[in-house]
């Protein structure tokens, strides 16, 4: 059966569950690929993310909540700038992910965000992993 959901999960091109805890246990700068990023401005980019919770939204959808550093976004902050901030991530609408590696071949890790709640997410009924910091 895992051999099944594996096959699957690669033809598909999701990013598994394991994926995520571990970027976020191991605090892993991580290259993300999301639905539909090719129509964005910059689009042909991955965005460079820093995941630090997982949970279920309020609608029930899984999520990933993350620092996003650089790549595709509309979306702006208070002072109208896109980059870096915070971002919510359904996790079924992610078309890849994965650890970044530095010129020495280790994975990339990040130390604490910016404004970053160790206590919860209002976005999330249901948070199953926080990074610890």
């Amino acid at each position: 059966m895992k051999l099944l959901g594996s096959l699957i999960e690669l033809l598909t091109e999701n990013v598994s569950n394991s994926v995520i805890k571990d970027a976020i246990t191991n605090k892993q700068t991580c290259e993300l690929k999301y639905l539909d990023d090719e129509k964005l401005p910059d689009g042909g980019q991955a965005r460079t993310i820093q995941p630090v919770a997982y949970g279920r939204s309020l609608k029930g959808n899984p999520v990933m909540r993350a620092y996003q550093t650089a790549g595709p976004s509309l979306k702006v902050n208070k002072e109208g700038i896109p980059l870096p901030d915070w971002r919510l991530f359904r996790v079924d609408k992610v078309k890849s992910m994965k650890p970044m590696r530095g010129d020495d071949s280790l994975f990339l890790t990040f130390s604490e965000p910016p404004l970053y709640n160790p206590v919860g997410d209002n976005s999330m009924d249901n948070m199953q992993y926080n990074s610890k910091f």
